[in-house]
């Protein structure tokens, strides 16, 4: 998530408390509008969240998390090497998997706005993967991002320095989007419905902390019509799943969401918290303006945010993975439903633009 903004209990329903604005229950299709709030001092332990079968592979999964959380990758900070390697890593992912390139290679050159350490000039890239779809639904898209950057390191002498690794914010979201990459490449093929099916590109973003910049470059030069775009799921922060509650941003953006999210919560056996407040604050924002069905997925904010406390060893395996089953089984969905989605602007008039 980016940097320079500061989170308040009111933008994260898991943030010490858990506190929402509207509850959806595992298996339930009705949303209650009352506010629940459980503190963790008020909760000796956390209830068990039910039994589930995961779809993806864990070890998979933390191969890619320990390697953008790695001190190697210095924080993965914007126009560094580091964060070069870090989306070359998702360039060779994306190749071994079978993706085609989403721009005339897999990675969009994103040129920065603003100087860096007093460099002008300076670039970052997006990297862009394509399942393509198949039959008359394959021109439409839907989109599965997750921006790859954090904030670097602090050199606290010649020879030391503090490295901010990132691992949930968004080590976590990128190996998530890489390894349901890989799932439905192979599980996808050759399946179509009535019309066919809708085209998937994958979106590693560069430069997200300094503001969104990575998706905002996208989406003002898309690669496919932006009007061809059935909708966007973001994974931003989704390492961090307690007592089984996820944060959905943006179900207002269409009235098809809910019952959605019901179906394709039978694998995953999640509650939600319904939140719109941080609908502008991640890489969906730019999408969302343009008017396109949108879903940010988040498992709230935390006291290692954007601190060097940050790491792996915080981590949640078994809560990635019951997001990744909720999020494969929406693209899938998705992918061969023979409607699009439709989206609604209920937030954008709340907000009187």
């Amino acid at each position: 998530m980016r940097s320079g903004y500061r989170a308040t209990d009111a933008d994260d329903p898991t943030g010490g408390c858990l506190a929402g604005g509207a509850w959806l229950a595992p298996g339930l299709l009705l949303v209650s509008l009352g506010l629940l709030a459980a503190c963790d001092s008020d909760l000796p332990s956390a209830p068990e969240p039910p039994p589930f079968e995961a779809v993806l592979v864990d070890t998979a999964l933390l191969d890619h998390l320990n390697f953008f959380a790695a001190d190697s990758l210095f924080g993965r900070r914007l126009a560094s090497e580091h964060e070069r390697r870090a989306a070359e890593y998702v360039r060779d992912r994306f190749q071994e998997y079978g993706l085609q390139p989403g721009d005339t290679s897999y990675l969009q050159t994103v040129p920065l706005p603003f100087p860096v350490d007093g460099d002008t000039g300076r670039t970052s890239q997006n990297v862009l993967g394509v399942l393509p779809g198949e039959g008359s639904l394959a021109g439409q898209w839907l989109i599965l991002g997750a921006h790859y950057d954090h904030v670097g390191f602090l050199q606290v002498s010649e020879d030391s320095v503090v490295v901010y690794n990132g691992a949930d914010d968004n080590a976590s979201g990128t190996a998530l989007m890489l390894e349901i990459a890989r799932y439905l490449s192979d599980q996808l093929s050759g399946v179509r419905g009535t019309d066919g099916r809708r085209s998937i590109m994958f979106q590693a973003y560069g430069a997200e902390e300094p503001g969104m910049v990575g998706s905002n470059y996208f989406c003002e030069h898309p690669t496919v019509p932006m009007d061809s775009v059935v909708a966007m799921l973001n994974l931003d922060m989704v390492g961090r799943l307690r007592y089984n509650v996820l944060v959905l941003i943006g179900t207002s953006s269409s009235a098809g969401w809910i019952d959605l999210l019901a179906a394709a919560n039978g694998t995953s056996f999640l509650s939600f918290s319904l939140s719109e407040s941080l609908l502008g604050r991640s890489d969906q924002a730019c999408f969302y303006l343009r008017q396109r069905p949108v879903l940010f997925l988040h498992t709230g904010m935390h006291a290692e945010y954007h601190t060097p406390y940050d790491d792996v060893w915080f981590i949640n395996t078994e809560g990635m993975l019951r997001v990744g089953n909720l999020a494969v089984a929406l693209l899938q969905d998705l992918a061969v439903r023979p409607d699009r989605l439709v989206f609604a602007d209920v937030a954008l008039k709340s907000a009187g633009q």
